[in-house]
């Protein structure tokens, strides 16, 4: 039976995600984490701030289509990416964050006045489509696969996993499965009805002025084509979220 540790298995169940790049500040509280990563091939990507890590992120994951992950170390850290995801969140930006946290005793629950601990998923659970943390190392797949999950499913957010210092840092002596990513998620969109589409055709063409305010649903899609003909076809005026800006040619007379 191998060792391993709860970093490694993230880095590992994120490199069978095709992750390439992770964007954080290296601290020694998930050295079994970025060690992982390493020894991998995933690059680390390192700003000066750990928002800069969320906005990195969130930019990766809206130019690729794929995953951005980002991270930040117990207290400070953390406290320093909150508004990063906050504006992640809002923007529609597909981010997973992995954070460490003070081990279990100290965080898990929160005795209140240790130092540099606060209730990071709790906090983080108000702004992100998800958050959990890891009470033990057994559960570290278990939540990861939902974080995942998560991910992918509905409308693209944060996500966020909260792991203990010692369960990222710790070897342990156990047989670890790592499902390909078919085996707990979609792979592919769900995609509308003709039903859907037909009615949805039927409201524009009926409809006495028609306008279109586009959102960043058209970025993550990449229907930026769609959109110009459907525009183009109603004569219709577009306006876009700030999210959106671009999905339209600003030099379009629509």
């Amino acid at each position: 039976m191998a060792e391993t540790c709860g970093g490694e298995v993230i880095a590992r169940m994120l490199q069978k995600e095709g992750v390439e790049k992770v964007f954080g500040i290296i601290d020694g509280t998930y050295f079994g984490f970025y060690s992982a990563l390493h020894r991998l091939g995933l690059e680390i990507v390192t700003p000066r701030h750990e928002t800069c890590a969320a906005h990195m992120a969130g930019a990766y994951a809206r130019l690729t289509g794929r995953l951005g992950v980002c991270m930040a170390s117990n207290g400070p850290g953390v406290a320093n990416l909150l508004p990063g995801l906050v504006v992640e969140q809002g923007e529609g930006n597909r981010v997973l964050a992995i954070t460490s946290a003070r081990r279990p005793g100290i965080m898990y629950p929160d005795r209140g006045g240790a130092y540099q601990c606060f209730d990071q998923s709790g906090v983080i659970g108000k702004i992100a489509k998800w958050s959990a943390a890891a009470t033990s190392f057994e559960r570290i797949p278990e939540l990861m696969r939902k974080a995942l999950r998560k991910s992918w499913q509905g409308r693209p957010g944060v996500v966020h996993l909260d792991v203990p210092e010692n369960l990222m840092n710790t070897k342990v002596k156990a047989e670890i499965a790592f499902w390909a990513p078919e085996q707990y998620r979609a792979l592919a969109a769900l995609e509308p009805t003709s039903a859907q589409v037909a009615r949805a055709a039927e409201m524009l063409i009926g409809a006495q002025a028609a306008m279109i305010h586009a959102g960043s649903g058209v970025v993550h899609a990449g229907a930026y084509g769609a959109l110009a003909r459907v525009a183009e076809l109603l004569q219709a005026p577009v306006t876009t979220s700030w999210a959106a800006r671009g999905a339209l040619p600003e030099d379009s007379p629509l």
